[in-house]
């Protein structure tokens, strides 16, 4: 008892050491903000307040427990409340490793329990997320207690199965694969013990305490977009996921990209931390081989999991297990049987009595040193994230009540991953738990259908070029007012016209303070392109592949950093181009026909670009491949940073004696190479040059840089050079209208297809080349059928059929707005009523199209009332980018009133669920105050002194190869070999060999942790240490002293 409340005692210190007054972003900053409005939204499927109406991510995960314990703890100050939810996670952690040690190891004394429950409830995973996201931690400090109840002696029965089905039922479901991997160590240790019966009755109990999650799951998983293709790729989740960083802990792949979990970014990249940490693993596994074989299959199964690098897994990861793709929320199985190993290490040692202490007492004293070093991070106070924060400045509290007036959808602009403020870390918006009317904002993954998503990007990339267009960009969305935030890290925005209401470092700009809907014909202009061009566009518009009045460039084929908002996508690609991104797909798909670049006279390759989507700090679409052979000087290749780069001219037909016409941005040297021969030469910035490139014939030329610098122009005089052009698809014989667009290119440079002669009108923000002949904007010019090039420097350039009835694109920022006396007022554009909200709906002799402004799903439903009236049921359109829209017949008039399908069966599944959960619950609680006492022994011997029986070993020995192959190929199955042919043929020990091999890969990483150059968890020797490692403590030799 004395042991386990020294414990109890240590967490608290290493929870109060934390800074005081400080709340940190830990999962959702409304548990501590608003947690009664957070659980209220929670029993609704669908919230129209969020980003353009959609479906809350799990949030009924949050109801239980985490949302209940802050819903009562909420009188108390937030940073408060936040730490007794930390202490009650970590104690619930030790105190279930506690047991389990006592259960696994019966003749352990207590300080051997003490030992393992204090490095369970501190290990390397704990201190990663404690801070940042402890809803996953929680599924964790509860797995010990989901094992412990089947570690009893004996035959195993359903009672058994009770207490550790009341344990899943504490879990709660904010992440269902945490929750599934915190059972998975019980439902192995069910397997080996072939406790089918008791097996199937903590399945049945499981299954009935997790119902009330599961169906809302179901409907989050039928009516929400794919977002799982648009998160971090399974290439992400693994890249660091080598044996030596699995064994040690540190298996989150955050810490490894961002440094805002100080305690998980220590962990992972310092040489101090490195080795301490290795030292808890190298001790577990000498510790190991002392255990039952149940807990290396553990083990196995664990590292099998977490290592295997084989891409049909990865491309299972990233397809149908998707929702298994952060695969790290798996260490339990890692986790549970090294520290028990560590546990059965401690059992044998003591502490020093004197000063002459005995060997084993000074193996104590060094134990207990690495232990201390390997849980610093936590009492040397660095448990907190970045950007904690002592409250939410006044201002916000301020202009949410103002915005709380309105009766019209706001936007919190600029756009933002995350919320990081001057004055503290969010994460979610600091305005989320104090806003009651629908808002907006872009933020790293909004849940809306993937075109919506290229719909408001679009909205913010011309809203950030020209502020004063606001008002029309945003009038499609339902969005009347702009809250202007000036607080974030990365800088202020311009200024948004309107009505300005001025909070503190919040600016509410209101220019139509009851906008909710919007009226339009129902017979709309069909548009080849991607929501992204809409923010151009008048008027709703239909997206369509081919067939279109209004041809665009968009979408074009792009990768995107789905993982940032800085300069998240490439510039154009061609088909060949190599991608620089590791999701399943290269973009948002589109409705529109794929514009990308087609390769004229050969090919053009490079090391790497600068507007590669993973380039560090962000793609610089300007800097591309395409830049190099465009014919303007003015743009150039650049290689991505880090790297001086090299390109690739390829012919299509081979060069006679070639001369290469060179430029380059700065002054270097640069070396030409045709095969076995090169040349160096000295280049002057910004001053082309003809160089005769060695040899009589070549049919690929490299220009290698001596530093990382520009080329301007790369071309083979006289000859056939290779060039890249962005060419639209001809896929509308109708066109009427041709719209273009750059996104950060420097000169916009398009190839497109005129279906036949027509006469236009030239549209832009500046002067426009076609066919190399200058147009100023408003010029009218005869086009002829077939192809032609545009060009210009500005934004956009449009050409509009003098014959056509379609306006042209958003007009300049001059007429968004118009001033009064009174102040702004909007200037409804063309193709809209709008609708402020509760208004009713007049008849008309027409059909028309009701367009709410939020996002399309098929879960929403539309009906018409009129008072005296049955409701009409509306049909359901989407238009614009995926925008939910409804039929108005001609002649139907009444307000409108919107609900969502599956709402009903997800409100009844969460009570019946509930009610069956807490039933279950109960009766489990019964059944256990009814079970006799028994003795908490092994149900397996303490160690395997003796030979296994022969099965056994061939399983061990079978499942070895298989895991070793997984994750390290052929060299980790021979390594594996090697290792079971010394422990078996010398008289090494493999506890101690096991040890020695892991504090090996330990110091190798040490001196190149993450992220130096030369990381040496990507070293194959490191790999083959922890692959012998491991083998040795899951194959002992027959005899251990």
């Amino acid at each position: 008892m004395r042991a386990r409340i020294g414990g109890l005692v240590c967490l608290a210190l290493v929870v109060v050491v934390q800074p005081w007054g400080l709340t940190a972003a830990d999962t959702k900053h409304d548990l501590v903000a608003n947690p009664s409005g957070f659980l209220a939204g929670a029993l609704h499927a669908y919230t129209d307040t969020f980003t353009l109406g959609q479906l809350q991510n799990q949030a009924y995960g949050y109801l239980f427990p985490q949302g209940l314990f802050f819903l009562l703890t909420d009188p108390l100050p937030d940073w408060i409340a936040q730490r007794a939810w930390w202490l009650l996670v970590l104690a619930v952690g030790f105190g279930g490793f506690f047991r389990l040690v006592r259960a696994a190891l019966p003749a352990a004394p207590a300080h051997a329990a003490l030992a393992g429950g204090l490095l369970y409830a501190l290990s390397p995973r704990v201190l990663t997320t404690l801070g940042a996201i402890s809803s996953e931690t929680w599924p964790v400090m509860l797995a010990p207690w989901v094992v412990l109840p089947f570690l009893r002696a004996g035959r195993l029965t359903w009672r058994d199965a009770a207490p550790s089905v009341v344990a899943v039922a504490c879990m709660g479901a904010v992440n269902a694969t945490a929750t599934l991997a915190a059972c998975l160590p019980a439902g192995l240790v069910l397997v080996w013990r072939r406790a089918g019966r008791a097996g199937l009755a903590w399945l049945a109990g499981c299954a009935a305490v997790s119902a009330w999650w599961i169906v809302p799951l179901l409907i989050l998983g039928r009516y929400a977009p794919p977002f799982t293709e648009f998160i971090e790729s399974a290439g992400v989740t693994t890249r660091w996921l080598n044996l030596v960083e699995i064994l040690r802990g540190t298996t989150s792949w955050a810490p490894f990209v961002d440094t805002e979990r100080v305690a998980g970014t220590a962990l992972a990249t310092e040489p101090v931390f490195v080795l301490f940490t290795v030292g808890v693993a190298a001790l577990g596994l000498v510790g190991l081989a002392r255990l039952p074989r149940m807990w290396s299959v553990m083990l196995l199964i664990g590292v099998a999991v977490l290592g295997t690098h084989a891409v049909w897994y990865l491309d299972a990861l990233d397809g149908p297990l998707a929702a298994l793709r952060n695969v790290h929320k798996f260490d339990p199985l890692v986790r549970i049987p090294l520290l028990l190993g560590v546990a059965a290490v401690v059992s044998r040692m003591g502490l020093p009595q004197s000063v002459h202490p005995t060997r084993r007492q000074a193996a104590g004293l060094l134990v207990g040193l690495i232990m201390v070093g390997a849980t610093a991070p936590a009492w040397s106070g660095r448990l907190l994230p970045k950007g904690a924060y002592e409250e939410v400045p006044a201002y916000w509290h301020e202009a949410a009540d103002f915005m709380n007036s309105l009766n019209t959808r706001v936007l919190i602009y600029p756009p933002a991953s995350f919320a990081r403020q001057d004055w503290g870390w969010t994460r979610d918006e600091p305005a989320q738990p104090l806003l009651r009317v629908p808002w907006a904002v872009r933020d790293a993954i909004p849940l809306i259908p993937p075109e919506a998503i290229r719909g408001l990007d679009g909205a913010m990339a011309q809203i950030s070029r020209d502020p004063a267009t606001a008002p029309d960009v945003l009038q499609r969305l339902g969005i009347g007012a702009v809250a202007v935030r000036h607080d974030l890290i990365s800088g202020s925005s311009a200024r948004i016209p309107g009505a300005v209401h001025t909070f503190g470092e919040v600016d509410v700009v209101v220019f139509d303070s009851d906008l909710s809907m919007n009226l339009a014909p129902a017979d709309l202009p069909r548009v080849a392109g991607g929501g992204e061009a809409l923010a151009l566009l008048q008027g709703p518009h239909e997206l369509v592949p081919s067939d279109a009045s209004i041809v665009t460039d968009s979408p074009s084929l792009r990768d995107r950093n789905y993982g940032t908002l800085d300069g998240p996508v490439s510039a154009p690609l061609a088909p060949t181009d190599p991608s620089t991104v590791r999701n399943r797909l290269r973009d948002y798909p589109s409705a529109g026909p794929l514009t990308q670049v087609v390769e004229h006279d050969g090919r053009v390759t490079a090391s790497s670009s600068a507007a590669d989507a993973s380039a560090f700090g962000g793609a610089n679409p300007a800097r591309s491949m395409t830049a190099a052979v465009d014919g303007e000087n003015s743009t150039a290749w650049w290689p991505a940073p880090g790297d001086s780069g090299w390109l690739e001219l390829h012919a299509a037909t081979e060069w006679t004696a070639p001369t290469l016409r060179l430029m380059t941005t700065g002054s270097t040297e640069v070396t030409i190479h045709n095969g076995d021969s090169s040349v160096t030469v000295t280049m002057e910035a910004f001053r082309a040059r003809d160089i005769r490139v060695p040899g009589a014939r070549a049919s690929t030329i490299r220009i290698e840089p001596q530093r990382r610098t520009g080329i301007a122009e790369a071309s083979i005089v006289d000859q056939p050079t290779p060039r890249r052009l962005v060419t639209v698809p001809d896929t509308s014989p109708s066109a009427e209208q041709f719209l273009f667009q750059q996104d950060n290119e420097g000169v916009l440079i398009r190839s497109f297809t005129a279906p036949r002669s027509m006469t236009v009108r030239v549209s832009g923000e500046k002067p426009v080349l076609i066919d190399d002949q200058p147009h100023a904007p408003g010029a009218t010019i005869p086009l002829s059928a077939g192809q032609h090039l545009v060009r210009t420097t500005g934004a956009w350039a449009a050409l509009t059929d003098t014959a056509s009835a379609l306006p042209a694109p958003l007009p300049a920022s001059s007429r968004a707005l118009s001033v009064s006396d009174r102040g702004y007022t909007p200037l409804a554009p063309r193709g809209y009523t709008p609708l402020a909200p509760n208004e009713a709906i007049e008849p008309a002799d027409h059909d028309r199209l009701l367009i709410t402004g939020r996002a399309f799903n098929e879960g929403l439903r539309g009906e018409l009332r009129y008072p005296g009236s049955e409701p009409l049921h509306l049909e359901p359109r989407s238009v614009d980018a995926d925008t939910q829209a409804f039929l108005i017949p001609a002649g139907a008039a009444g307000r409108v009133h919107l609900s969502f399908v599956a709402d009903r069966a997800y409100r009844v599944s969460l009570g019946l669920g509930g009610a069956l959960a807490a039933l279950t619950t109960a009766f489990c609680l019964l059944a256990l105050s009814r079970r006799p006492r028994r003795a908490v022994t092994a149900a397996l011997p303490a160690a395997h002194h003796s030979v296994p029986s022969h099965p056994t070993s061939v399983i061990i020995a079978l499942m070895i190869a298989a895991t070793m192959t997984l994750v390290a190929g052929l060299p980790g199955l021979a390594t594996a070999a090697a290792a079971w042919a010394i422990t078996r043929w010398t008289t090494l020990r493999a506890d101690y060999l096991a040890g020695a091999l892991a504090l090996a890969a330990g110091a190798m990483l040490a001196r190149a942790p993450w992220p130096s150059d030369g990381y040496a968890g990507d070293s194959l020797l490191v790999q083959l240490l922890c692959v012998a490692a491991i083998t040795c403590a899951c194959l002992p030799p027959h005899r251990i002293h």
